[in-house]
């Protein structure tokens, strides 16, 4: 009832239960055995019971035809595997029929009791003669929806795609004029959909807009349409996520093209169109940044991204390269991530005004040769350690990496003179349980304290999860499910902050052009979302069911995970700013603890501590800035 119009199932059933009623009929006529002028042999002992044996060949071949999903089917689409289906089905019910009218035959009784009611076992030819009929008269029914199909369109496997585009604006018209251009294209424009009424009834590029997104059903039918192509770029994820599933119950594939955050020209194009991912179902309605603001702060200026070859990093050099830096110095510590934004940026978007520099960001003389020859005037500190079970079996390399890195790069960009260094950060930074949050908060609270030094403005930038970046639970998600699962969720109720990359580095480079010195921005995350709702929507997004298709295994909190994140400390609370996507957490004044000279203070004891293993003194001033601090629990690997 789910996948059809209830009408549309009721009508298959009622010209199957004719197909049955026919076939079952003429078996008769067939084998001989009634004769309309013979008054005193067979049809005399037939006809009495024959509204019997039709009823019951009826009731049985019905609900066996729906048991094997006949009319789940789109029938349009027919294959070897449906017809195998339909034996199937057929089959199983002239056995059943055999033996109960075998059964009937004879009389029956319970608790002692006959029952005084048999049917006359007819000759077995007859199940043969009707067995073969009802399974050609069925399968030549259903297979003819194919054949009309194919008659009116073309053959499926040699034809274009009949595409519908939903959405007749800027994007639509681009992705139709692009189909039509290109003569080895697999798409052959059938139609748009768009809520505008202005619109309906309009003709694009010789393709008519066939009306409003809620007659997508009676359109997809009616034009035979074999793919759906989501062109609006602006849609928000409910919507895409609405389209997506409706086009899945029709029986038919969705695509898509990139979101408002992924188009970096303004341009769309056909090798965009693309299978409908989770960063599309989850990301929200679009988000503009002040184009003007950040163009005036960015034009003609050296850039400088750390992890400029990371899932973040690399996203911040695509965006910024909209504004037109005079130079982007991708300085990262994996030579293959940097190869390929290299290449990306060079023939993708023909920027060619880079300078790749492989260094870790705790070499401090490497970095300060860069600093030196590019003068950089904006640095966007992208590159950290962010994995947490492994940084808890790595707690050394955790601190050394994200916060003496990010005192060096710091140091360095006031020694320089840069103007503004922008630091990402993370919600784990908040009441940290784990090393990396540790980590994070330390870098927080240098950079804080550091403010605004002489021309050089710190800003850091909080956020949940990134969807899709390496490592994190989407594409582990993608890939469990594209081996046959399980799909392995910690917890059922553990939940999660996130958002698409492309948004968040949009956002990132709006603080960029926000703050005075000393800021800690956090960025809008909407509602946390619980981890197995994320897997379930995944795994449906494949066509699949979860608990049926794919399994889904429980494996529990690894250690220094929380159940829900939080994206303010207990001394912060959010303030709005100019931009309604951005909050800066502030001091709220209840908790206090420390002066800027005694953080100062505490954190270059930490500084000295970690370098010379001073794991009891490190533990003591740890314990100083974080109360809820668990040196047993963060430092399992010093006490093995």
């Amino acid at each position: 009832m789910k996948n059809k119009p209830i009408f549309k199932i009721t009508g298959q059933i009622v010209f199957d239960a004719l197909i049955i009623f026919s076939s079952f009929v003429i078996s008769f006529f067939l084998r001989g055995q009634i004769d309309p002028t013979d008054t005193t042999g067979l049809f005399l002992q037939y006809s009495n019971s024959m509204v019997w044996y039709v009823t019951i060949v009826i009731v049985v071949r019905i609900v066996i035809l729906w048991l094997f999903g006949t009319y789940r089917r789109v029938w349009k689409y027919a294959s070897l595997k449906d017809m195998v289906a339909i034996v199937e089905a057929v089959t199983l019910g002239s056995v059943v029929l055999a033996v109960i009218f075998y059964i009937l035959s004879y009389p029956i009784s319970f608790f002692r009791f006959e029952v005084d009611f048999t049917l006359p076992f007819f000759p077995r030819s007859i199940f043969i003669i009707d067995y073969l009929l009802t399974l050609l008269l069925i399968t030549v029914s259903k297979f003819s929806e194919r054949f009309f199909n194919e008659l009116k369109f073309g053959n499926l496997s040699t034809r274009k795609k009949r595409v519908l585009i939903i959405g007749a604006g800027d994007a639509g018209e681009m992705i139709v004029r692009e189909m039509i251009r290109q003569k080895n294209s697999e798409y052959t424009p059938v139609g748009f959909l768009d809520d505008d009424y202005s619109k309906i009834k309009n003709r694009i590029h010789g393709v008519n807009v066939l009306g409003p997104v809620s007659e997508m059903e009676e359109i997809v039918k009616s034009y035979s349409i074999d793919e759906v192509i989501i062109a609006m770029p602006s849609a928000s994820g409910r919507v895409r996520k609405e389209v997506a599933v409706r086009a899945r119950e029709l029986g038919v594939n969705c695509k898509t093209l990139p979101s408002l955050y992924e188009i970096i020209d303004g341009k769309v194009y056909l090798y965009q169109v693309r299978d409908i991912e989770i960063e599309d179902i989850l990301g929200r309605e679009a988000i503009n940044i002040k184009i003007p603001e950040v163009v005036s702060e960015i034009k003609d200026k050296t850039i400088l991204v750390t992890g400029a070859g990371g899932s973040i990093g690399s996203e911040i050099c695509r965006q910024v390269i909209r504004f037109k830096p005079e130079k982007i110095i991708l300085v990262d510590h994996s030579e293959n991530n940097l190869f390929l934004i290299l290449e990306e940026l060079d023939n993708k978007f023909a920027f060619v005004s880079t300078v790749p520099v492989v260094v870790d960001i705790r070499d401090k003389q490497a970095l300060k040769s860069i600093f030196k020859r590019y003068r950089p005037d904006i640095v966007f500190h992208a590159a950290a350690y962010k994995h947490v079970p492994l940084m808890q079996l790595n707690p050394k390399a955790a601190i050394l990496n994200n916060y003496l890195g990010t005192k060096i790069l710091a140091r360095l960009s006031i020694e320089f003179g840069v103007k503004r260094f922008v630091m990402l950060s993370t919600d784990k930074a908040v009441k940290p349980r784990n090393v990396m949050g540790v980590s994070k908060l330390l870098s927080e609270k240098y950079l804080q304290s550091l403010g605004s030094v002489k021309n050089t403005r710190f800003m850091i930038v909080r956020f949940g999860n990134v969807l899709g970046s390496m490592g994190s639970v989407v594409p582990l998600f993608k890939e469990q499910i594209q081996s046959g699962g399980p799909v392995r969720v910690t917890h059922p109720g553990m939940k999660r902050y996130f958002m698409t990359i492309p948004e968040a580095s949009q956002l990132v480079i709006q603080t960029c052009i926000m703050g005075k010195g000393g800021e800690i921005f956090v960025l809008d995350m909407g509602e946390p979302i619980n981890i197995l709702d994320l897997a379930n929507n995944m795994i449906r997004i494949y066509g699949l069911e979860p608990g049926k298709d794919i399994e889904i295994k429980y494996t529990g909190p690894r250690d220094g995970e929380k159940m829900d994140e939080e994206l303010v400390n207990e001394g912060e609370e959010l303030a709005l700013t100019e931009y309604r996507h951005i909050y800066e957490a502030r001091n709220n004044g209840k908790v206090d603890r420390f002066s800027r000279e005694e953080i100062i203070n505490i954190l270059f004891n930490i500084e000295k501590e970690i370098q010379t293993d001073d794991y009891k003194n490190l533990f003591r001033d740890l314990k100083r800035i974080i109360p809820a601090f668990n040196g047993d629990k963060m430092w399992p690997r010093l006490y093995e």
